[in-house]
């Protein structure tokens, strides 16, 4: 590397370090590189080269970066957000529900339901008339429209669909809002993350129904004491091939322990009744199919279309806290009016 001489160009360089306060900075200002600028630096020296502060002339003390936030308050800020987010994720931290009403009563887990042109209305339709029925409430279980991405490589789903995303939104408000079903609790899945559908669903519900992301831990309290553990969540870990609640089987043998355990997501059903003895529990595992159909992902895949499963009725008795789960849900709903009556 060759160093320039130019004694005028070295005193520039001091000038610079000393005005800048460091190599780095004096670089960057006079638009050399790092090297280049640590070169001449060292040649001055060599050369007792030295730049005297004019005491005539009394310049501005200018603070570098004045205009960004400094950094105590952006330490502080984080530290706030923080505390905020770990308080929020305590307080869904098997949250209370209470039910006042002591009669056994019904949750209708609705599975995705994609409302759109690919939804098993009739099935749906069938379903939400139930929901309406005396101490039964609904459950989402997330998905709830297809809410395609409107750029990158779903966009082309999107652009397929026979849909607009303002029908998409108007649907899910109904289904929400105007349907007549008695939410206790909306799940948000992945296809609900995009497009800020989520959010759309948290303030659409806003106080009345709590809206949460993907999984819900809560615990249904009667007014007898007794509790009903329920994990809800859109999808989870683990999946396999001869046994569609592998993933809640996992949550439920090495988790917290519940009463039941309801999944979507995978668009197949499964659902039994187990023990583990090792804990001293039992639980009802629910993995529930949706009302999507005709889906050509899961033909291009391979996945067989499910024909059982879309919803499933868990019903609660408030006496004991204990649960049975029906996959025919006009069944499930024909023994809850018998146990109400």
């Amino acid at each position: 590397m060759v160093v320039s001489t130019d004694e005028a160009q070295l005193r520039a360089v001091l000038c610079a370090v000393q005005e800048h306060g460091s190599k780095a900075a004096a670089a960057k200002a006079l638009g050399l590189p790092a090297s280049t600028l640590k070169s001449q630096f060292a040649a001055a020296e060599r050369r007792s080269i030295h730049v005297e502060k004019d005491e005539a002339v009394e310049f501005p003390a200018f603070v570098h970066g004045d205009e960004e936030e400094p950094i105590d308050d952006i330490l502080d800020r984080f530290r706030k957000a923080h505390d905020r987010k770990q308080k929020a994720i305590e307080a869904r931290s098997w949250f209370p529900i209470k039910i006042k009403d002591e009669k056994p009563y019904g949750i209708l887990w609705f599975g995705d339901p994609h409302l759109g042109v690919h939804c098993d209305w009739k099935t749906l339709e069938s379903h939400i008339a139930i929901a309406r029925h005396p101490g039964v409430y609904g459950g989402n279980i997330g998905d709830t429209s297809d809410n395609w991405p409107w750029t990158g490589r779903l966009a082309r789903l999107w652009a397929e669909a026979d849909i607009s995303s303002k029908t998409e939104r108007r649907l899910a408000t109904w289904f929400m809002m105007e349907a007549g079903i008695k939410w206790l609790l909306w799940l948000g899945g992945n296809h609900d993350e995009w497009n800020g559908g989520t959010e759309f669903y948290k303030l659409l519900g806003a106080s009345q129904i709590p809206v949460i992301d993907w999984r819900a831990q809560f615990t249904l309290c009667h007014k007898n004491g007794s509790e009903t553990r329920v994990d809800a969540a859109h999808g989870r870990k683990g999946s396999s091939i001869y046994n569609p609640t592998h993933g809640t089987l996992r949550d439920a043998k090495f988790g917290q322990d519940a009463a039941l355990f309801v999944t979507g997501h995978i668009h197949s059903f499964g659902l039994f009744d187990i023990e583990f003895p090792e804990k001293k529990s039992n639980a009802w595992l629910a993995q529930i199919s949706g009302y999507k159909m005709g889906d050509r992902h899961a033909l291009v895949n391979g996945y067989a279309q499910s024909n059982r499963g879309a919803a499933v009725l868990s019903v609660v008795f408030p006496q004991t806290g204990k649960v049975q789960c029906f996959a025919d849900v006009e069944q499930g709903a024909d023994y809850l009016a018998w146990l109400r009556r």
